[in-house]
């Protein structure tokens, strides 16, 4: 192993204690507030039950470096009617205080639409500032500027948890400058639009390189 890999995890296990940044999850914004509870479930069938382990494919350890969207099914609240989707993935363990990192964020998505795959959040493979996917929904670049990107937890910093949430708005989200949108405004834009969401925890911790 090289000492870039003992740096790394020494920086890691130092910076262990920092985590855990809940209370910064997108669900505790005002958005969620008439609905603080899941009332749908969100499904990963190739994983198991919320809590499971991701996959190393769903990861950077994947042959790209950047990792699959695990396949996710939902099923629709039971609260009134559904106009839009809205699937996010963020860490809420990172090693800075406070801080919690969206990993993809995907809007209009329809209402008859059920389930996500890897191949539906690809980009478009169009103009690079169209931030739309193949299966038409838009998107939120995260910070690599991608619209999805697999877990890569520092080496030493011990299991992070991957939350999936799906979120049913009862009015699409159709914003005027989505190209200024961000995880903020996300929220913000979808305050008293809300009718439901669930979500489903994968874990994952980056392994001793081989």
């Amino acid at each position: 192993m090289s000492i870039l890999a003992y740096v790394q995890y020494g920086l890691g296990k130092a910076f262990s204690p920092i985590r855990g940044h809940d209370s910064k999850a997108i669900t505790k914004t005002p958005a969620f507030k008439d609905i603080p509870q899941p009332n749908m479930t969100l499904e990963a069938p190739e994983c198991g039950p919320s809590g499971s382990k991701l996959l190393d494919h769903h990861t950077c350890l994947a042959k790209d470096g950047k990792g699959d969207f695990p396949e996710l099914r939902w099923s629709a609240p039971g609260l009134g009617d559904v106009k839009e989707y809205v699937l996010i993935c963020e860490d809420l363990d990172l090693p800075i205080p406070g801080l919690v990192m969206h990993h993809g964020i995907f809007y209009g998505i329809p209402p008859s639409t059920t389930s996500a795959t890897n191949a539906d959040v690809q980009h478009n493979g169009k103009d690079a500032k169209d931030y739309v996917t193949t299966a038409g929904w838009k998107y939120i670049p995260n910070m690599m500027g991608s619209p999805y990107l697999g877990p890569a937890p520092p080496l030493g910093h011990g299991s992070h948890r991957y939350v999936f949430y799906i979120v049913a708005l009862k009015e699409p989200l159709d914003p005027e400058q989505p190209e200024k949108l961000n995880r903020q405004t996300l929220a913000e834009a979808m305050t008293g639009k809300v009718i439901g969401w669930g979500q489903w925890i994968g874990t994952w911790e980056r392994p001793w390189p081989r």
